[in-house]
């Protein structure tokens, strides 16, 4: 990435970003730096918890992921589902692991374990610096079980789940903040499906009621439409999804409203809503696939002003502005047909992670909440081979810690002007996607630009209205749509960092295929 020099060259330039920085969106709430734990193809078992690998320590957990996650800056830990979570049963999980039962759930989560339980998943958690955030089971799980799991975290000794967790070793309690009343209720595939959000709340309700009585001050995330903005694919008879027989997140949180702080929607880029893909993909060449799923990256902008507008409109039906979040806590790219048990993510499918972080800060006031599907090994930002010491980063992993900048800034406002292209639903889409945020305390201005042009350098020309930019250092991740990593090349692509001043005319040159983090010192 190289920075030239132009003057008032800056308002006719072909690629603009105008950042005002007296129109503020929100912090940049340090979850949005989430990740995800599921009992999936060795994300835990032969992931994050080997006590085979010679990199393990003394109880079982892998160093390498520990190391990865925290350079990664993940904030707070989604478990155990996902999928898995209708299945699982916290008290299967404590106490000595020779008396834990050996519990099959799903044949495709492989051999049954049961040996990272709740005691190992917040050790786990603690020893990253994440917040432990935990889904629990609305499928084959009751309302007295969802109760018992908050006790035995959050509650002093002196009642007989916090006592069990005495017994366990951690006489103190841990005071797990956040919980989710259930995953993916609405879809057909899971265990305590509901068609309609009101056969939802009349659950949800009872859990919220029971949770909240074992620990009032903990923060709960409603189960919300899958995706708010579903086509007829989805919802046809016999689809994946209802033909909705109401507005499901507007009925959740009208009439959750009291008891909730959050409400969910998943995101899988290449395999939801107009983005599916996988059918295509042998027909296309990789810059076909960039660009198709570059473009639908547009569809989840598109449903968090959704989900905003339904969040108003219930805070003026109750006459109380108490926020609610939206908690994306699930998205990655998923589209290749083997990618349930593994992805091998590229070049492309970073760039696409870099627009999802472009869209959290755009969007700070509600993107509170978000996990990136999965930490190890499945859908992966981390792949490690069990029991040996073998590790290596996909490309996905850099993007979090590229944005580390912009956590507890201030998300202002940008306005870009760019070169576009055709677009195949949107009419026309641009090739640079751009977010940016202010830190007053740093005296810094942290400006990040997706450049989805595969072919092409592309230069922008960067104004910040009343603000002096001074020193830059910037961080680029770039090459080609195709590139990543290995166990034999695992740093066959990772980030740049180059230092410089900014001269009079602001242009920036962006490589081709490029995420670039431009974080700017201020004068005066």
């Amino acid at each position: 990435m190289t920075i030239s020099t132009a003057s008032a060259a800056t308002q006719n330039s072909e690629n603009r970003i105008v950042i005002n920085p007296a129109r503020t969106i929100g912090t940049v709430d340090p979850n949005v730096f989430g990740s995800f734990l599921e009992n999936l193809h060795r994300c835990i078992y032969g992931g994050v918890y080997d006590p085979d690998s010679p990199v393990a320590d003394e109880r079982g957990f892998r160093k390498d992921v520990m190391e990865g996650a925290k350079t990664m800056g993940v904030t707070n830990v989604r478990f155990p589902g996902g999928c898995w979570a209708p299945y699982y049963h916290f008290y299967d999980g404590i106490g000595p692991k020779e008396n834990r039962p050996k519990t099959l759930w799903r044949s495709y989560y492989g051999e049954p374990q049961n040996d990272f339980g709740t005691d190992e998943f917040v050790e786990w958690c603690r020893e990253i610096g994440a917040e432990p955030y935990i889904c629990v089971n609305m499928g084959t799980g009751t309302v007295e079980e969802a109760r018992n799991w908050v006790e035995y975290c959050n509650a002093p000794v002196g009642s007989q789940w916090a006592d069990k967790r005495a017994a366990n070793g951690h006489p103190e309690p841990f005071n797990v903040k956040y919980w989710s009343l259930g995953n993916e209720i609405e879809g057909k595939w899971e265990l305590g499906y509901c068609d309609n959000g009101h056969d939802y709340v009349k659950k949800a309700r009872e859990f919220a009621m029971a949770m909240k009585a074992a620990d009032p001050n903990i923060i709960l995330v409603a189960n919300g439409a899958h995706f708010p903005i579903i086509d007829g694919y989805y919802s046809a008879p016999g689809g994946r999804y209802p033909e909705p027989a109401d507005n499901w997140n507007r009925t959740v949180l009208d009439e959750m409203f009291g008891y909730i702080d959050y409400i969910s929607m998943h995101d899988y880029i290449g395999n939801d809503y107009k983005d599916r893909i996988r059918d295509k993909l042998a027909d296309m060449t990789q810059e076909e696939i960039h660009y198709y799923l570059a473009e639908g990256m547009g569809f989840l902008e598109d449903a968090y002003q959704i989900v905003r507008q339904d969040i108003k409109l219930v805070q003026h039906k109750h006459s109380n502005l108490k926020p609610i979040g939206i908690a994306l806590d699930e998205y990655n790219p998923w589209y290749q047909e083997d990618n349930v048990t593994f992805s091998p993510y590229n070049l492309s499918d970073a760039l696409l992670v870099g627009q999802y972080f472009n869209i959290f800060l755009r969007n700070a006031d509600v993107a509170t909440l978000c996990n990136m599907a999965q930490l190890v090994n499945t859908l992966p930002a981390l792949v490690v081979e069990p029991g040996t010491d073998r590790y290596y980063r996909q490309p996905i992993s850099f993007i979090p810690e590229m944005f580390l900048p912009n956590r507890d800034a201030t998300a202002v406002d940008t306005w870009t002007k760019s070169t576009r292209r055709k677009g195949w639903y949107y009419p026309d889409i641009p090739l640079i996607d751009a977010s940016a945020t202010l830190d007053d305390n740093s005296r810094t201005l942290t400006v990040n630009i997706v450049n989805n042009d595969a072919a092409n350098e592309q230069s922008v020309a960067i104004e910040a209205l009343g603000l002096e930019l001074g020193d830059y250092t910037a961080r680029t991740l770039t090459g080609d749509l195709a590139d990543r990593n290995d166990f034999d090349h695992p740093n066959a692509i990772e980030p740049t960092t180059t230092n410089g001043t900014l001269q009079q005319d602001g242009t920036v040159t962006l490589s081709p295929a490029s995420v670039t983090v431009l974080r700017f010192a201020l004068h005066g």
